[in-house]
């Protein structure tokens, strides 16, 4: 089966101009570069009915002839691995027909299912290419693409293209990463696994890029530990890379939350196996992922004191300093959301999305594991999945320890006990009947929801706090009487909620866990 395998990057128009003319690899020889116009059309039902299917049917101009690609555009992580077919055609008119595979072939037939195909998506590239050849044979082509995406109904809406991508021709996956990360390190380079098409489609559908959700992990019921080990980082990695363009390009809140959770869904999916899988080089790559949590946790706190903790005490109550309150707050909150976008388009980020996935395609926990690890490895996920939670809830039962008893500070420890187990559980959920774990992860999901506003309470607290430092001298006895009435608020709302949360604790540690039933 014909695989292209790529690696794609949004850049600044200065910056792939300086990587188009760029002549230095370090380990690496670069071909001669080459500049042609792609002018392409994507072809599809009235309907979308291949773009919805997760297929794209392209016709590319090449010189005096028409090549016609059929892809699956299904998203992948960060490397996109994806089987594609080409053949020339005498027109620019597609010819599902002519599809080499046999199997591809009566798929796109039973989709289209006879209705007329009719362009889609144009795209007009400037294309830069040039060959990346190492010692060792491997080759990779260095694509520089300065264009735009056209719509061709719904008036021709258009958006600029300006990407490089980095496709093997030979040799191991790994390379592209190499290359990767020495670009990356050269100039600033987004994160993204949106295809043009993708794109197109978008704005189709008038959409701006959205935030996604981490999603289901697809583990076979027989795997290894290994084998989990591995396709629950790259479903980690996925659910952050998939959200880089929700901030730098749509500033969503959405997707700065969902960045954050799937940076602690990746900590936490390395802490859930054992000794043997945390081997230095994840444990570094752990706390990157906790420091870069960290800031994208500054602009997830603000974005939820405004609409969730703010708003509501606004429509209740007509307290005169807080409008002032929240003109300070904005300024917060845009400083904030400056250092979230600055942080997805560094190298710093992009950097760390590399570098993981290159630990992950080289299996790094073998490079240093001593020989009695392999065993490990190759155990039944099962059993090491029974393993792991059983440490998760225990963790979570000490931290309840004398709960009534428990101070704020107790009780966020509390919360994270939890939303650790949350997490193993989601992932290993597979591995186990659907409607045992279902059930589990309902009890579980009350609960953490209020542990949750007992969280968004006392960070309530401190939001106000750092609105009153930031205000500095326009702090005048209004403001402060506002702020003084919202921390009120807030604070009110700790004893009722947790009284429930005792509540429903004292229900979920009754039942039983699904992974010994």
């Amino acid at each position: 089966m014909p695989q292209e395998i790529e690696i794609r990057f949004a850049a600044s128009a200065r910056d792939l101009a300086l990587l188009a003319r760029s002549s230095k690899l370090q380990g690496y020889v670069l071909g001669r570069a080459a500049t042609r116009r792609l002018d392409s059309i994507y072809y599809d039902t009235p309907e979308l009915s291949l773009a919805k299917a997760g297929l794209s049917l392209r016709v590319r101009k090449n010189g005096g002839s028409y090549v016609q690609t059929v892809k699956d555009e299904s998203s992948g992580t960060l490397l996109s691995q994806r089987p594609e077919y080409e053949c020339e055609l005498p027109s620019p008119q597609p010819d599902p027909d002519r599809i080499s595979d046999a199997e591809v072939r009566e798929r796109v037939r039973a989709i289209v299912n006879g209705t007329p195909i009719e362009p889609a998506i144009e795209t007009d590239i400037l294309r830069t290419t040039r060959s990346v050849k190492n010692a060792s044979g491997d080759e990779i082509e260095l694509a520089v693409d300065r264009g735009e995406i056209r719509t061709s109904t719904n008036g021709g809406a258009t958006v600029p293209v300006g990407e490089i991508e980095l496709e093997l021709k030979k040799g191991s996956p790994s390379v592209l990463y190499d290359v990767a990360r020495q670009l990356s390190r050269r100039v600033p380079l987004t994160a993204g696994i949106e295809s043009k098409l993708a794109r197109g489609m978008r704005i189709l559908e008038g959409h701006d890029a959205g935030a996604h959700k981490a999603g289901r992990v697809e583990l076979p019921p027989d795997c290894t530990a290994e084998e989990a080990f591995r396709a629950i980082l790259l479903h980690c990695l996925r659910h952050i890379a998939r959200n880089t363009e929700a901030v730098a390009e749509a500033r969503l809140p959405e997707g700065v939350h969902q960045i954050r959770v799937g940076l602690r869904r990746l900590r936490a999916a390395i802490s859930a196996f054992g000794h043997e899988f945390r081997v230095r080089e994840l444990e570094a790559l752990r706390e990157r992922a906790k420091i870069r949590a960290d800031i994208f946790g500054d602009t997830r706190e603000l974005d939820v004191f405004v609409v969730e903790l703010l708003t509501p005490v606004e429509e209740s109550a007509k307290t005169p300093g807080l409008p002032q309150l929240r003109l300070v707050l904005d300024e917060l909150r845009r400083g904030s959301w400056d250092r979230a976008v600055e942080l997805v388009r560094s190298d710093d980020f992009t950097g760390f999305l590399l570098d993981l996935a290159a630990a992950i395609e080289s299996r790094i926990w073998r490079e240093a594991a001593p020989p009695e690890s392999v065993l490990a490895f190759l155990r039944p996920a099962r059993d090491l999945a029974s393993e792991a939670l059983d440490r998760k809830l225990k963790q979570a039962c000490k931290r309840a320890k004398n709960l009534s008893s428990l101070d704020i500070e107790d009780r966020h420890r509390l919360r994270i006990a939890l939303k650790k187990l949350r997490y193993s559980a989601e992932f290993f959920a597979p591995l186990f009947p659907a409607k045992d774990v279902s059930s589990f992860l309902q009890r579980l999901s009350k609960l953490q929801d209020l542990f949750g506003t007992l969280n968004d309470a006392a960070a309530a607290q401190t939001v106000v706090r750092r609105i009153v430092d930031h205000a500095g001298k326009r702090r005048n006895a209004e403001f402060l009487e506002a702020a003084a009435f919202v921390e009120g608020w807030h604070m009110g709302r700790i004893e009722p909620t947790w009284d429930k949360a005792k509540k429903r604790w004292k229900r979920f540690v009754k039942a039983d866990p699904f992974w010994k039933s």
